[in-house]
């Protein structure tokens, strides 16, 4: 069984990191086109937009990080030992964790992405404001974010909360609650990586029109929170299905 065991947590790993690493690095290269395209515009913008730009990155490597961790833990933090009895369940649970947090990251990659580049954009037009923009650009980035913090919770379960069956379970149980474990997994993968990125859109088109019109930057967080709050409800609902799909 350790075999079968080795395979679930070396796709989960590999799922995990190549996925999320991925998604992060495309949005972080799209991060520095719009850069790169704005410092054209204002070489004197520099110093501005170096800033903005590497806040901006480093908040959207979030989803790679947290990829990273679900992908070491699931390669070194003992969950293949040779010393413990896994049932199929418990196996596959550990491809879902990877699926998990791999998909689930990648919303908010692009979303917080997209949100970065929309300012880089904004401070290339518009360098006396960058302060306005960049400070308001981490919250929206923060918001984007909330989905994957989904998904890590999720795979964490699928990791150490999922429990082992007992000897006397049959093929038939073990077979639907590892449908029920991945059917958690793509509940928050999927459900989440649509509402990350209409998140970003909302969060970037904001830093774009605070870089405009800096006095009514109030204004258009106030939009920005409400738009946000809406599209956060689809991420919940999948929240909630993949509870339901792993405690029921």
């Amino acid at each position: 069984m350790i075999e079968f065991v080795n395979v679930s947590v070396f796709l989960g790993a590999a799922l995990s990191c190549g996925v999320g690493g991925s998604a992060a690095g495309l949005a972080e290269g799209t991060i520095g086109m719009n850069a790169m395209q704005a410092l054209g515009r204002q070489p004197k913008a520099n110093a501005q937009l170096l800033r903005t730009l590497l806040i901006g990155v480093a908040v959207t490597e979030t989803g790679g990080i947290f990829a990273l961790v679900i992908g070491l833990l699931l390669l070194f933090g003992g969950l293949n030992s040779p010393d413990s009895a896994y049932d199929l369940a418990r196996t596959v649970s550990f491809l879902a964790a990877g699926l998990a947090i791999g998909l689930g990251s990648m919303g908010s990659s692009f979303g917080s992405g997209y949100t970065a580049a929309e300012s880089c954009a904004g401070v290339g037009r518009t360098p006396s404001h960058s302060n306005a923009v960049t400070s308001n650009m981490i919250v929206g980035q923060a918001l984007t974010q909330t989905s994957t913090i989904f998904s890590l919770i999720i795979s964490l379960l699928l990791l150490y909360l999922v429990p082992d069956m007992a000897e006397n379970q049959s093929w038939g149980y073990q077979i639907a609650m590892s449908g029920a474990y991945l059917g958690a997994a793509m509940s928050i993968a999927l459900g989440t990586i649509g509402v990350a990125t209409g998140v970003g859109f909302v969060t970037g088109k904001a830093m774009r029109m605070i870089a405009r019109f800096r006095e009514n930057a109030s204004t258009f967080l106030r939009q920005m929170f409400v738009g946000v709050a809406v599209v956060e409800t689809c991420a919940i609902y999948s929240l909630v299905v993949a509870f339901l799909l792993l405690f029921k």
